[in-house]
């Protein structure tokens, strides 16, 4: 059985740490040590977590040699404009629209997140895989780590 690939965002990483979110965290993670998913992140990611405290970023470098890691091409730019210009999200949370833009640019199945505001909730995803409908590109999912720990994989 092959992995699903999907795109991780910061939240994720810093989960493991947050009372609230480090159950769902782990468990997901359990998973991809057991092969159900591959973890890809981008630059977009290490920007993020450089600031976050040490114990965040130290999970984040032991992960990193498992995660395939996406070099910025300038197609992420562009569709994450083309989110922005739809006012998908504003351009304070830009950084939530080039997540979404590298997992489409680079075919990932989905954006694991617990940004349930900018990104995990159906009403953004509608539009992120509106925009990327229009523009010739696949549909993606966006979901938080509990519900992707349910994918089927037959």
């Amino acid at each position: 059985m092959r992995p699903l690939r999907v795109y991780v965002e910061t939240s994720v990483i810093g989960g493991k740490y947050d009372a609230e979110w480090k159950a769902g965290t782990e468990a997901f993670f359990d998973m991809v040590e057991a092969g159900r998913f591959r973890v890809v992140v981008s630059n977009q990611v290490r920007e993020e977590i450089e600031p976050a405290p040490p114990v965040v970023r130290n999970f984040y470098n032991s992960e990193l040699p498992k995660m395939e890691y996406l070099r910025f091409v300038p197609e992420v730019a562009e569709l994450a404009e083309l989110y922005l210009a739809e006012k998908i999200v504003t351009e304070k949370y830009r950084a939530d629209a080039v997540h979404v833009a590298y997992a489409t640019i680079y075919n990932c199945a989905g954006v694991v997140s617990w940004n349930y505001t900018h990104l995990a909730n159906q009403g953004k995803s509608v539009k992120f895989n509106m925009v990327n409908a229009a523009n010739g590109y696949p549909r993606l999912f966006i979901a938080t780590p509990w519900e992707v720990l349910n994918y089927e994989t037959e």
